[in-house]
């Protein structure tokens, strides 16, 4: 005789569910170029780095409260110093990258909650890294294409504003030493200036 049993048999399925952790951060990237400023003393004493200030205010040159002067030229700064020695080129760009961090978790153990906490920060903080580098590596990049694009543009505008300082040092001068004739200018395609005073002794 056979004798059969039906045996129903239910799993209980352990409850498990995600841990995760989201990571935020800032990204400041600051490039800059220095070009020097160097003029010939024409006029003594700050009259020459006086005069620089005066026609660049001319062209549109802000004055600052330290003495410096700025300008933005095309998403880059342009900043003379106080000194009137150097003019430095600044563009900074910011960004904020975000990552995430999960990890599974049995519910109810506190142990395993613990590790896959630590699990997920560690997980968010790889990422974030990586985001990190790869941001920063962006806005570097485009930092240096504006920095180069926009460099010939400030080169011009102080070459010009150099320029009349010159006429406006050496005008200045002969008129010191007598009175003045003629002043003829000449420029060439290359950025060269010429300035002739003629001075009745």
């Amino acid at each position: 005789m056979t004798c059969g049993m039906l045996l129903d048999l239910e799993w209980e399925a352990l409850g498990r569910s995600v841990r995760t952790r989201d990571l935020e951060a800032a990204v400041h990237v600051e490039d800059r170029i220095a070009i020097p400023v160097r003029m010939l003393p024409v006029l003594q004493g700050d009259a020459m780095g006086a005069t620089l200030r005066e026609v660049l205010a001319a062209q549109g040159w802000e004055a600052q409260p330290d003495g410096s002067m700025t300008r933005v030229f095309g998403g880059v700064t342009a900043t003379l110093d106080a000194g009137a020695a150097t003019v430095t080129l600044v563009r900074s760009a910011d960004a904020t990258v975000t990552a995430t961090g999960s990890a599974r978790v049995v519910e109810g153990d506190a142990v395993d909650e613990a590790r896959a906490a630590r699990a997920a920060e560690a997980l968010a903080e790889r990422v974030l890294a990586g985001q990190r580098a790869k941001v920063t590596a962006r806005l570097e990049a485009e930092n240096v294409a504006a920095l180069t694009r926009e460099e010939a543009t400030v080169r011009a505008a102080l070459q010009e504003a150099l320029n009349r300082v010159y006429r406006k040092a050496l005008e200045q001068r002969a008129r010191e030493l007598g009175e003045v004739e003629s002043i003829d200018e000449r420029g060439d395609v290359r950025g060269g200036y010429e300035v002739t005073v003629v001075v009745k002794a």
